[in-house]
């Protein structure tokens, strides 16, 4: 897989989505955040490309982006750009770039606010696969936005297999893994004087019916969360760079009432999330959910000695289940998500460390 990012490193957020209790993190130290959250992926990757502009405070500060992207991903693996590509003459040098390279995948990610959240790649691994082996030129995989995307896998019909659904609709997402003949037929439907930095920009020339794969467990979050289909901050709320990130000495508290502001706060059975109430707990993980990246930059765990780890458990399970049956509106296609139609429980079942549901 070909990993590609396009971005501009910005404070000004053409959409601004709420942060809740949660702090402004500063966009470029979530940009890093982000990139470094690609690591454990690094094996699967044949290229990391990065088209990056540097703007508003941080112009300048390519040095200083280069120096994280070498200690965080490796190195012989990274090719850096500093502009982003916005022309049609750009995409077809980036094409041909890509065409060059001896691997038949391409994620075209265009953010720099998406990370990996899973605590292994072992999902993630076989939805590449599946999608190599599928002949539709245009099957691809649906990376992020998960609680959207498993309630649109259930609502246009999903068909599960193994840990994924799959679904045919309409789409020019940006996180998409795709096929490079997908990418390529892209970049040919571009117009002169046309500026684009990501493929929603289609949506005003085409939208090709994709042969769509989605995750059973959540793979990618938009740092930003999803208010702006009225997810708020009860499931799935925007994200937060835990304390001592940057110097590798992030603390997990687990099971623990009381919010510490100086940890990494991590409660399945809190009444509410950080994001919501202020004393709230980060996470409802357990510390099997650890996103695997963290691993790395963690140096210290504490488990409160009273808490109930079946209960742990068993309420881990239950979030868990519920953040795949939110309800919100779908604006992309006027869908209202409520209780019908929700996603079958064995699609989540072997993602569960304690209870087994049943429908």
């Amino acid at each position: 897989m070909i990993v590609w990012f396009n971005c501009k490193i910005s404070d000004i957020r053409p959409n601004p989505q709420p942060r809740y209790n949660l702090k402004h993190d500063d966009r470029f130290d979530v940009a890093k955040y982000s990139f470094a959250s690609f690591a454990p992926l690094s094996p699967l990757v044949s290229k990391f490309i990065f088209n990056l502009e540097m703007a508003d405070a941080y112009v300048g500060r390519e040095a200083d982006m280069e120096a994280w992207l070498k200690s965080v991903l490796p190195a012989d693996k990274l090719e850096l750009n500093w502009f982003r590509c916005d022309t049609k003459e750009q995409w077809e040098d980036l094409r041909n770039q890509v065409n060059d390279l001896d691997d038949d995948l391409i994620f075209p990610a265009g953010n720099e606010d998406h990370v990996f959240m899973d605590s292994g790649i072992a999902v993630f691994e076989e939805l590449l696969e599946l999608i190599k082996k599928d002949p539709n030129k245009q099957a691809v995989f649906m990376t992020s936005h998960w609680p959207e995307s498993i309630r649109a896998a259930q609502h246009f019909n999903g068909i599960h297999e193994g840990n994924s659904v799959r679904y045919n609709l309409g789409n020019n997402d940006a996180l998409r893994v795709m096929k490079k003949d997908f990418f390529n037929w892209y970049v040919d439907q571009l117009k002169d004087n046309m500026s684009v930095f990501r493929t929603e920009h289609w949506n005003g020339i085409v939208l090709p019916e994709n042969t769509i794969y989605v995750p059973t467990k959540e793979q990618f979050r938009h740092f930003d969360g999803y208010g702006h289909v009225g997810i708020g901050a009860d499931y799935c709320p925007p994200l937060e760079i835990p304390p001592g990130f940057f110097n590798k000495s992030i603390k997990i508290k687990y099971g623990f009432e009381d919010h510490d502001p100086a940890c990494l706060n991590l409660n399945p059975s809190a009444d509410h999330l950080h994001a919501s109430k202020p004393n709230g707990t980060d996470y409802k993980w357990c510390l099997e959910d650890i996103p695997v990246f963290l691993n790395n930059y963690i140096s210290d765990r504490v488990t409160n000695s009273l808490s109930d780890n079946n209960k742990l458990k068993e309420d881990r399970d239950v979030n868990l289940l519920l953040t795949s049956r939110l309800h919100f509106n779908w604006p992309h296609f006027g869908v209202r998500f409520a209780e019908a139609n929700s996603p079958p429980v064995n699609w989540l079942n072997p993602h569960m460390l304690a209870v087994e549901f049943t429908d």
